[in-house]
């Protein structure tokens, strides 16, 4: 017969033997999936507009500004809006639109004058923001966008950089009201910049190290440049995710929780 002392002993000994862990936050990476995932496509959609812009004359160039966005129309169609915001105005150069058929053109009608203001406002603000914390840096960012009725939403992450580097460990948002001139929440991450450059045979780690879970901009990261690398791991101060590929799954998600037993704060 097993005595008291020697069962007591057998459950503090399995206690101590399994692995301490927190639960992965599936609901909170899901939502990060899908945003980065519209992220995406803002990108892909802002790449080819911003593309013939490279075209116009050197006259209307020297007219825009950092003040240029995207954002999607009743119809759900990408619009591009190229121009700069001076002296409490909008001076609107070009719009683009993304067409059902995939073509691109210009659009004749102008949009919102309130939405130009104040979505400039909000950009010149976030960059503020970001720059306060970044201190001097040649790092080059790409901007997102989000205009819903009652605020505006701005992502700036890491853009791609020559020599096709691609740059993880600081990323900014910033929730503005509608005006775009107060600021209803902000998410700052910033340990320094690391880089990959493009490799199809390589797999990638990305380390967030003061990071509980992956933040937004590294699955952004992993989805953006996924085609460029074999396998993109995140790795978190509390877990792992891995972005992988095979014939049978095509694109696939696997998360591993880290014994937080072995975690030195």
């Amino acid at each position: 017969m097993i005595t008291w002392n020697l069962l007591a002993f057998f459950l503090v000994h399995m206690s101590f033997s399994k692995p301490h862990t927190r639960a992965f936050p599936i609901a909170d990476f899901n939502d990060k999936l899908k945003t980065a995932e519209w992220m995406v496509a803002y990108d892909s959609a802002a790449w080819r507009m911003s593309e013939l812009v490279t075209h116009v004359d050197n006259d209307l160039l020297a007219r825009m500004g950092r003040e240029w966005f995207c954002f999607r129309g009743a119809d759900s169609l990408w619009n591009g809006v190229y121009g700069k915001y001076k002296d409490g105005k909008y001076d609107l150069v070009i719009q683009y639109r993304i067409e059902a058929s995939d073509s691109i053109k210009i659009v004749e009608e102008k949009p919102d004058s309130i939405m130009l203001i104040s979505i400039s406002k909000a950009i010149n603000a976030a960059y503020t923001e970001a720059g306060l914390r970044l201190g001097k840096s040649y790092v080059r960012f790409n901007k997102f966008i989000r205009y819903q009725p009652g605020h505006i939403s701005i992502w700036l992450l890491p853009a791609l950089q020559p020599n096709e580097i691609a740059l993880y460990g600081g990323e900014f948002y910033y929730r503005f009201d509608h005006t775009g001139e107060k600021i209803l929440e902000r998410q700052e991450y910033f340990q320094g910049f690391k880089g990959f450059r493009f490799g199809k045979g390589r797999e990638v780690k990305l380390e967030y190290e003061a990071a509980a879970a992956p933040p937004l901009g590294a699955v952004y990261f992993a989805l953006q440049y996924r085609d460029q690398f074999k396998g993109v791991q995140i790795e978190t101060r509390e877990n792992i995710s891995v972005l992988s590929f095979n014939q049978l799954k095509g694109y696939y998600w696997e998360h591993k929780e880290k014994d937080l037993r072995k975690i030195v704060n």
